[in-house]
């Protein structure tokens, strides 16, 4: 019986080895899933479910009529004082109940921006709304593109679901305009040596319970000096193609 009970502590006490050596094995591929599925830099930024912008939905905006960009507010964004400040931060909302992705809001620097020749990786996910429309010679056109609302030239996330909508591609080229003005104004202040911010805050309004997304709001604010200041609104459509939000299904135009 001694005999026994002394085989059966020793077999407990190999079982717990094991365990404490491959425990953290467990707990890093866990890791790791969690930063393929949410971003590549999710260890720099700040998941905050409280990111909101009560200053805009989908009364305030005007259907539309033919300007994919319109003016909020002569411009100004709703910015509180309280989001003026000096350090960088990352804030993306959680998915709402129907999986889509809410506001996303950036103190934009070159600490956040992607380093010196880094290429952006392949895009996965798939956002709400995402049914992809062909067409042209061959079908080499495309209606949707995965929109991110913080740019990846802005914020190095990339494969993010938090930072993914689906937008047509004519609303996408239309926020690389005023993504591009972000970018270059952090870059020629850090050709004067300047660690210079810029306010970046995103915010795709939808329709009831649509899956499209109508449009984003855009809003920045240069901090440190003035030189960058806009609030615009850009509608989320396509030339020649009538789309249903409800579904992001859409017919392309005779």
């Amino acid at each position: 019986m001694r005999s026994n009970r002394k085989i059966k502590n020793t077999l407990i006490r190999l079982v717990v080895a094991i365990i404490i050596l491959i425990l953290p094995v467990i707990i890093s591929n866990i890791r790791s899933n969690d930063l393929e599925n949410t971003g590549q830099n999710v260890q720099n930024e700040t998941i905050d479910t409280s990111v909101k912008n009560l200053n805009i939905s989908i009364d305030n905006i005007p259907p539309y009529s033919g300007n994919i960009v319109i003016t909020i507010n002569n411009d100004v964004p709703y910015f509180e004082d309280k989001n003026i400040k000096t350090e960088e931060f990352e804030n993306y909302s959680n998915l709402d109940e129907l999986n889509r992705a809410g506001v996303a809001f950036a103190n934009i620097c070159k600490y956040t921006m992607p380093p010196k020749d880094t290429k952006r990786g392949s895009l996965s996910y798939k956002p709400t709304g995402w049914v992809q429309y062909l067409y042209g010679e061959n079908n080499k056109e495309h209606l949707y593109e995965r929109c991110h609302l913080i740019a990846w030239q802005l914020g190095n996330e990339n494969n993010n679901k938090r930072n993914l909508i689906t937008g047509t591609c004519q609303m996408n080229e239309a926020m690389i305009k005023y993504e591009n003005m972000v970018a270059d104004w952090i870059k020629n202040k850090n050709k004067e040596d300047k660690d210079y911010h810029v306010l970046y805050r995103v915010t795709p309004i939808y329709e009831g319970t649509n899956s499209l997304a109508t449009g984003v709001q855009l809003e920045a604010k240069s901090v440190e000096e003035e030189g960058v200041l806009f609030n615009k609104f850009i509608y989320n459509v396509q030339d020649n193609f009538e789309i249903d939000y409800s579904t992001g299904k859409a017919t392309l135009k005779e």
